[in-house]
C-alpha cells in the first residue's frame, strides 16, 4: 500500500504513513479527493494538497509504479559459490638470479626509502617539539613580563595613593594648625580688647573720682559751715 502512495512525486515513506493513518491508502483515493479534505491532513496545506492531487492524476505516478515492478522482475539471480578446492590454482614460476637480485635491490630501496621517511618524520617531530618548546618559553616569558608590569603598576599605584594620603594629612594638619592659630589670635585680640576696655573704664572711673573729689570736698565744707554757728567778734 505504502509503495503505491510513494510513487507520487513529493511523497516519502513518513508522509505516506501519515496519509494511511488519515484514510488515504492508494493513489486513486488521493487522485479522487478534494483539496479541502487533503489539507486537513497534518503537514498538508492548500498549496501542497493541490500539488499532490495534480501529481496523483498525472502520468508520473503510474510510470513510477511500472518501473518498480520491472526492476523487481529484472533482479539478477544469485551466483552459486564455488568451493576453493575446485578453483584453479596458478603455479608459481621459478625466480631467476637476476630477478632475485632485482627484487632484493627493490626491497633495499624500499627499506631505505622507509628509513629516510622515518628520519624525516622524526626530524619534523623534533622540529615541532622544539618550536612548541620555544613557543611555550616565549609564552612563559611574556607571562612573567606581564606579571612584572602588573606588580610594578600596583607598586606605583600604592606609592601614588600613599603620597596622596600623606599630602592630605599634611594639608589637614596645616589647616588645623592655621585654624588653631587663628583661634588663638582672635582669643588674644579679644582678651586685649577686654583689657583695654577695662583699662579705659578704670581710667574713666578714676577720672570721674578725681573730678568728683573736689566737688565733694566743697559740698562738705559748705555743709560744715552751715552747721557751725556764726560767732560774733569781740570788740
Amino acid at each position: 500500500m505504502t509503495t503505491a502512495i510513494t510513487n507520487i512525486p513529493g511523497i516519502g515513506p513518513s508522509t505516506a504513513k501519515i496519509l494511511i493513518k488519515n484514510g488515504f491508502r492508494t493513489v486513486a483515493e488521493i487522485a479522487g479527493t478534494t483539496v479541502e479534505k487533503l489539507s486537513g491532513v497534518p503537514g498538508f496545506g492548500a498549496v501542497r494538497a493541490s500539488a499532490v492531487i495534480k501529481a496523483a492524476n498525472g502520468p508520473l505516478s503510474t510510470s513510477r509504479a511500472r518501473r518498480t515492478k520491472t526492476a523487481k522482475s529484472r533482479a539478477r539471480p544469485t551466483r552459486k559459490k564455488v568451493s576453493p578446492s575446485k578453483k584453479y590454482v596458478k603455479k608459481k614460476r621459478p625466480i631467476s638470479e637476476k630477478q632475485k637480485k632485482e627484487k632484493q635491490r627493490k626491497e633495499k630501496q624500499r627499506k631505505e626509502k622507509l628509513r629516510k621517511e622515518k628520519l624525516r618524520r622524526e626530524k619534523l617531530r623534533k622540529e615541532k617539539q622544539r618550536k612548541e618548546k620555544q613557543r611555550k618559553e616565549k609564552q612563559r616569558k611574556e607571562k612573567q613580563r606581564k606579571e612584572k608590569q602588573r606588580k610594578e603598576k600596583q607598586r606605583k599605584e600604592k606609592q601614588r595613593k600613599e603620597k596622596l594620603r600623606k599630602e592630605k594629612l599634611r594639608k589637614e594638619k596645616q589647616r588645623k594648625e592655621k585654624l588653631r592659630k587663628e583661634k588663638l589670635r582672635k582669643e588674644k585680640q579679644r582678651k586685649e580688647k577686654q583689657r583695654k576696655e577695662k583699662l579705659r573704664k578704670e581710667k574713666l572711673r578714676k577720672e570721674k573720682q578725681r573730678k568728683e573729689k573736689p566737688r565733694k570736698e566743697k559740698t562738705k565744707k559748705e555743709k560744715s559751715r552751715k552747721k557751725k554757728p556764726i560767732q560774733k567778734r569781740k570788740k
